[in-house]
């Protein structure tokens, strides 16, 4: 819920400030890491937005996967608890997530 609250904020903010009226659609960039699964955002979205500007708005998800960065090789992978999470080509445990580890508005639609 916490997440569904920071976005509703974010995007009331942007509104606010944009003067912004009759928000159709909201779309966020969810990462895996994140561990918030997008039908309880949606869910939630639908409950916590009633009585705001976006009461009729939909919430459109799109799930990011994890990506890291090995320090050592400069390869870019997947971490996979199968490998202990270690780089897949030089097996060193410096990589560093590059991704999917945040929520991230990235459009509010008006009709």
């Amino acid at each position: 819920m916490s997440f569904v609250i920071s976005i509703i904020d974010t995007v009331l903010k942007e509104a606010e400030k944009k003067g912004l009226e009759n928000i159709s659609s909201v779309k966020v960039s969810v990462g895996a890491m994140t561990g918030a699964l997008p039908e309880y955002l949606e869910k939630y979205f639908r409950e916590a937005s009633k009585g705001t500007l976006l009461e009729h708005a939909v919430l459109e998800t799109k799930i990011i996967p994890v990506a890291a960065e090995c320090s050592d090789c400069g390869s870019i992978y997947t971490p996979e608890r199968s490998n202990g999470y270690l780089c897949p080509v030089c097996r060193s445990s410096t990589g560093r997530v590059i991704q999917g580890r945040d929520i991230v508005v990235d459009s509010v639609i008006c009709d």
